[in-house]
């Protein structure tokens, strides 16, 4: 380059700054110097807050974005014995919000919508729209009314916390967690399941709408059940979504499995033969037990009116209550072979005694004690089996007082059962230095007392494991149970006896007769005490009856309270009741029949059961 050309280029550069305004390089400077100034102070502030504000800083962090949630546990099942299920817990979900959260987000898009700024006018819009539209999804989803949502909303507007719905189906959850609405979301939770529904509701029970037992098994067991709730740490964003499970704080432990000694067979059985004859007598209600003499299981308990655990809009008081467990009533005829027993015991008669019951009547004070008919002299399984209730005052006034409540006390009346239930009565026998004769005598025959159809059977099994009470259980047993010898075997055997008489041809029982199987058992026909008085027409008919005799296995009792029909008895009602049951009982268990030909017994009728004896 020439010498010229270096003094121009340099005279270019000496006039491009000459001609740079003073003004701009201030500004620029003055920029320049803002920035900085900015980073410093953003610098200075991020050490000042990762310094000094750090702990404060994650305590607001923590407030607004970590959760505890609660994790619930699964409750445990019920089976039968056979390990079939009768109540099962299934995964549902609720829909929970936070509406003050999400009517404050509304309001600021409408704030935003109206404020007439554009584009951020037109977006708050129809961010309005879109969130209208999902809240009319979530109203067709869970089946309201239009505008339901927004009604609920406005009702709970100062609230953090609400349940928009609960225990809906997983899929529905989905679709509802889908749509995206802020500060919804979805919680697990179980809902009960019952397979056999009303065949088995009295004694399974059900649970409520938080998973909590109220009747049953289910509340009786509702500790070993329920298991326990575990909590969790976790992140949830803004509109309080899961975003990461930090921590578990305590594990879930699952509820138990409680195994019942419920044949569900059997309990079906039961259940379907009591219904349809309770209908057809057009009863109040009837009450159906089924023992297992020799564990003292209770294989099937079953009540009518019944009704279904899983349709909780049938749930009314007076039908779930278990009437077999917790209602009491006098037992009428059914008590005399313990009436019997109680005397052998006392040895106050023996096995072989005649009783003279001419004329058929017999006076106690102002208390007239009848028989259908003069029966004469009667052995004591004539009095069983013609249920005469002047053979058994007579038997009971041979006993003192204290002998007789002595041996009731013993089998069971008067104290609970204990067989597992929340709720058991104890029935009612008053003690023995407050009976006068007359209540001596009406203790004879089953009046004057009260028990329940649990108790009753179970004291019948007595008859059947040769004088040992073993404990009633609804749980299935395990191992060698251990009973309690409660009267002699010689006694216990003799009494099961004469209980065979009841079911022959000439016998107020002999509609309970099986074929191919020896039956013990007694009637029992009981008037009910009404306004302190005994009524001819409200009657209790019962049987209770064991088999197979000669190697006694099942007791079954029956009873049914109120049949309206005429000549109602337990020899024409409950007997044959119980036949089916038992047969069906024996046929499940595959109980090989009993074949003895020194007790010829009557098969059941297929007529109406007109010409049998009435039983007292």
């Amino acid at each position: 380059m020439t010498k010229r050309s270096h003094k121009h280029s340099a005279g270019m550069r000496k006039r491009a700054g000459a001609n740079v305004s003073p003004v701009y390089r201030g500004r620029r400077w003055v920029l320049m110097l803002l920035l900085l100034a900015g980073i410093i102070v953003l610098l200075g502030r991020a050490i000042y807050l990762e310094a000094f504000q750090q702990s404060w800083l994650k305590k607001q962090a923590g407030k607004r974005q970590l959760r505890t949630v609660k994790v619930p546990a699964y409750r445990g099942m019920i089976v039968d014995r056979n390990g079939e299920s009768l109540a099962i817990s299934s995964p549902v979900a609720s829909i929970v919000l936070d509406p003050r959260k999400l009517l404050n987000f509304k309001s600021e898009l409408q704030k935003e919508a109206l404020s007439g700024k554009g584009d951020i006018a037109k977006l708050a819009a129809m961010d309005l729209q879109k969130l209208a539209e999902k809240e009319s999804q979530l109203e067709s989803i869970l089946g309201l009314g239009k505008g339901e949502f927004e009604r609920r909303l406005q009702k709970v507007a100062s609230k953090q916390f609400y349940r928009v719905a609960r225990q809906i189906e997983p899929e529905k959850a989905q679709k509802i967690s889908d749509l995206d609405i802020p500060t919804l979301s979805t919680r697990r939770e179980y809902r009960r399941f019952y397979p056999m529904a009303e065949t088995t509701a009295h004694v399974v029970g059900f649970t409520n709408i938080d998973d909590e037992g109220i009747e049953g098994i289910e509340r009786s067991m509702d500790d070993r059940l329920a298991g326990r709730e575990g909590r969790n740490r976790v992140i949830r964003d803004g509109r309080g979504r899961l975003v990461e499970s930090i921590e578990e704080l305590e594990t879930m432990v699952p509820g138990e499995t409680v195994q019942l000694s419920l044949d569900h067979r059997i309990q079906y059985i039961a259940y379907k033969l009591l219904k349809g004859e309770v209908y057809k007598l057009n009863a109040k209600s009837g009450s159906v037990v089924v023992l297992d003499a020799k564990t003292g299981e209770i294989l099937a308990m079953a009540n009518m009116p019944s009704f279904n655990p899983n349709n909780r809009n049938s749930l009314r008081p007076y039908l779930y209550r278990n009437r077999a467990v917790v209602d009491s009533f006098e037992p009428g005829s059914t008590l005399k072979p313990l009436t019997i027993g109680a005397a052998l015991e006392a040895r106050v008669i023996g096995a072989d005694v005649s009783i003279e019951t001419t004329p058929g009547r017999f006076k106690v004070g102002k208390t007239v004690i009848k028989d259908p008919r003069d029966y004469g002299t009667l052995t004591l399984s004539r009095i069983l089996a013609k249920s005469s209730n002047v053979g058994a005052s007579k038997v009971a006034l041979l006993m003192k007082s204290k002998d007789h409540w002595k041996f009731l006390n013993r089998v069971g009346f008067g104290r609970k059962p204990d067989a597992g239930f929340f709720s058991e009565s104890e029935g009612k026998l008053a003690y023995y230095d407050k009976w006068g004769k007359v209540d001596r005598v009406s203790h004879g025959y089953g009046y004057g007392m009260s028990v329940s159809l649990l108790q009753l059977a179970h004291a019948y099994s007595v008859f059947a494991t040769g004088g040992v009470l073993n404990p009633v259980s609804i749980f299935k047993q395990e191992g060698q149970v251990l009973g309690q010898r409660v009267m002699s075997e010689k006694n216990a055997k003799a009494v099961l006896r004469m209980m065979q008489a009841v079911v022959q041809t000439d016998a107020t029982g002999k509609n309970a007769a099986i074929d191919g199987y020896h039956v013990a058992g007694k009637t029992g026909t009981a008037y009910k005490f009404i306004n302190k008085r005994y009524s001819k027409h409200n009657l209790v008919v019962s049987f209770v009856g064991i088999a197979p005799a000669t190697n006694p296995r099942l007791v079954v009792a029956v009873m049914i309270d109120e049949p309206k029909v005429a000549k109602a008895s337990g020899g024409r009602l409950a007997a044959p009741l119980f036949s089916k049951i038992m047969a069906n009982a024996l046929r499940i268990m595959d109980i090989a029949p009993d074949d003895l030909p020194e007790i010829k017994q009557a098969k059941p009728e297929k007529s109406s059961l007109l010409n049998v004896e009435d039983d007292a």
